[in-house]
């Protein structure tokens, strides 16, 4: 099958929901074309010519839209991908004005749009395919994020203390301020001294001596970057965006070999004993921290686990499932085709 990808120029997530599936069933036989949509928002279209299934995550150029439109009528079949609503940002979050309120829905629009085009929608949980059923009528398919083989990092540079490392993209600036995390890693900083303390993208008012923060890390890097943490923290406040939030964040925590800690809610919430981290309500974060870093043994105990279950959660393991979808849409479009839809 000759499968066209487009996917985001400059969006991590574009590996998750585009990249590394295509990759891997272009590794099974597909021929498998590749364009994106750059920071301009334009879409080189020539690539997508006379493919089968058309898979685009995100996008909403008009050019490409158009192209769509075409290509639907010559019997190519469409998969959007929309791991995110913007519409959803807390207060206090960078676009938050651009994306609140009647302006939000406005902006909104365009991926409405897209999502008529296609064949059936993914996703990566139940309250984001919840939201784009409200506007979008076919099949919407629940893909979660997997992992790709360069996030397996086994090596933990060796150092004083323990490192307890947060990775959070800047709207977490809601979740720090409403869970209080400054104050509570301040407590558990002044019970154990061997606690130091890290965050990428929301920076926290802890001490100088004991505290780094990086605003922006290489998505490459990352996972060695991750590597070096004793715990990964994950913690999300009760926000319509976090209920919509996939797992990946304590996936990639696993994968690079570390132990975490992540609030009991969302997407985190079904995650059983033995995957590698601990879930905790609200008021658990301080005790448990301290608990952890005082116990090196259950910190490696945990570290087992959570390689073992990175293992289950690699991109190799689930790609049947981004096959089969592929499937189903190019048998969708073959039926539209034909019927003269």
């Amino acid at each position: 099958m000759k499968i066209g990808v487009v996917y985001m120029q400059d969006f991590s997530n574009s590996y998750y929901r585009a990249l590394w599936p295509m990759v891997g069933l272009q590794q099974r036989g597909h021929e498998v074309e590749y364009t994106y949509e750059t920071s301009r928002g334009h879409v080189d279209v020539r690539p997508l010519e006379w493919c089968d299934v058309v898979h685009v995550y995100r996008s909403v150029s008009p050019l490409l839209a158009r192209e769509l439109g075409r290509l639907r009528r010559q019997g190519t079949a469409v998969i959007y991908d929309n791991d995110d609503d913007a519409r959803l940002l807390p207060m206090g979050s960078p676009n938050y004005k651009d994306w609140a309120g009647a302006r939000g829905e406005k902006r909104f629009r365009p991926q409405i749009h897209m999502m008529q085009h296609a064949a059936l929608v993914t996703t990566t949980t139940d309250a984001l395919a919840a939201r784009f059923g409200q506007v979008y009528g076919g099949p919407i398919e629940i893909v979660p994020n997997h992992l790709a083989p360069t996030q397996f990092v086994r090596e933990q540079p060796e150092h004083k203390g323990v490192l307890i490392g947060w990775v959070a993209g800047k709207e977490h600036r809601a979740d720090a301020q409403l869970l209080e995390v400054t104050q509570m890693l301040r407590r558990v900083m002044d019970r154990d001294p061997r606690v130091r303390v890290e965050t990428l993208g929301v920076r926290l008012d802890l001490d100088p001596e004991r505290y780094h923060f990086a605003d922006v890390v290489p998505f490459e890097e990352l996972p060695s970057h991750i590597a070096r943490f004793d715990l990964g923290l994950a913690p999300i406040a009760d926000l319509p965006m976090n209920q919509a939030r996939s797992d990946v964040k304590v996936k990639e925590y696993s994968a690079a070999g570390v132990p975490w800690v992540a609030s009991a809610r969302g997407s985190y919430l079904p995650l059983a004993r033995g995957c590698g981290g601990v879930l905790v309500e609200d008021d658990g974060w301080e005790e448990t921290l301290v608990e952890l870093a005082s116990s090196k043994l259950r910190r490696r105990r945990l570290r087992r686990q959570a390689i073992a279950w990175a293992q289950t959660q690699s991109i190799e393991q689930h790609l049947d499932r981004w096959e089969s979808l592929v499937e189903l849409a190019s048998e969708a479009g073959a039926r539209a085709f034909a019927s003269g839809v």
